[in-house]
């Protein structure tokens, strides 16, 4: 049976993965079609705010293949900003002021052994802390990062995803869907009644790619985050994004993003008071100030899915030469 719609490959998720592989796949000359249960980035990569962050983790770690990644990403959010007028980035750097002796030692140490390239990481005393904002908790200094990004990511994501669709991408959102496997390619019968089939399958869909049959063995870890807006004065006195014990970032004169929970067992998926309070409790330490006449707006909830080493997942499926995960 021919089935109306074929497609070279077939990509389930839409979020960060999923528009990567189908921009690049578009760039091959393939006909490329996405399918998400949810909206486009409805799931963990629809964040409020993220930060483009080469020093990572609690001590402020070069990121793995840190230039390669941060080309890419600038070069990407470049092109799909100069094709929408809504702003969704900014070139903000990010202050991490340590927390603890600790802290400082090997935030001061990853800052001056870790081969940073000029201009990429530098270390700050306690008094240079001080001196941008003396109201934050900072225990023997800190790192400034210059080419730290803060990105409203949802809007980036639909922002790009609207390029893509002009480019030739078909997408399937908010729909069920069921996949089965013939002898050549895959049928894939959406809940509106729509059905395809696909060459190839690209399973980009996070932590709910171990729902699928193909992929139940994969060391896929969840992890729930939560994120809180909120409105305070004092959301007007800094430019700069801050990353301590979580992040806070200013996104007008009022408003800041506070995030995010690190929840590796959670009862369900919806933001909570408890997530709420540990936000505050966490970064209202780091700074007091800006809580202190804090007002929430609205909170945000996604789960992650992490690997024991932290490091990317993807690749063919051992078993199925058609089927690939990122």
């Amino acid at each position: 049976m021919k089935l109306p719609h074929n497609f070279d490959f077939c990509i389930i998720g839409g979020g960060l993965a999923g528009l990567a592989v189908a921009d690049k796949l578009l760039e091959q000359q393939a006909s490329v079609c996405l399918i998400d249960t949810g909206d486009i980035a409805s799931g963990a990569s629809g964040t409020p705010l993220g930060l483009v962050n080469p020093a990572t983790g609690r001590y402020g770690t070069k990121a793995w293949r840190a230039e390669v990644c941060y080309n890419a990403i600038t070069s990407d959010l470049e092109q799909i900003q100069a094709q929408t007028d809504e702003v969704f980035y900014k070139s903000t750097g990010i202050l991490r002021p340590a927390q603890d002796e600790k802290m400082a030692r090997r935030m001061k140490e990853n800052s001056e052994q870790q081969n940073w390239p000029d201009g990429w990481c530098k270390w700050l005393e306690k008094d240079d802390v001080e001196n941008i904002n003396p109201d934050l908790r900072c225990v023997d200094g800190g790192i400034w990062l210059p080419k730290g990004l803060t990105v409203n990511v949802e809007l980036y994501l639909k922002a790009k995803a609207q390029i893509l669709r002009e480019k030739g991408l078909q997408v399937f959102a908010n729909v069920d869907y069921e996949i089965q496997e013939s002898c050549k390619h895959f049928e894939c019968v959406l809940s509106n009644g729509s059905k395809f089939g696909a060459a190839h399958l690209i399973h980009t869909s996070g932590f709910d790619t171990k729902k699928s049959a193909y992929w139940n063995f994969l060391p896929l870890i969840a992890v729930k985050g939560q994120v809180a807006i909120f409105e305070s004065p004092v959301a007007a006195e800094f430019d700069y994004s801050i990353s301590a014990l979580g992040y806070m970032a200013s996104i007008s004169n009022q408003k800041f993003v506070a995030g995010s929970t690190y929840e590796h067992h959670f009862e369900h998926r919806e933001p909570d008071n408890e997530g709420l309070k540990y936000l505050i409790n966490r970064l209202g330490k780091v700074y007091p100030k800006l809580f202190s006449e804090a007002v929430l707006i609205n909170q945000w909830a996604g789960v992650r899915a992490s690997t024991p080493n932290r490091m990317p997942l993807l690749g063919q499926h051992p078993d199925h030469e058609n089927i690939y995960v990122f």
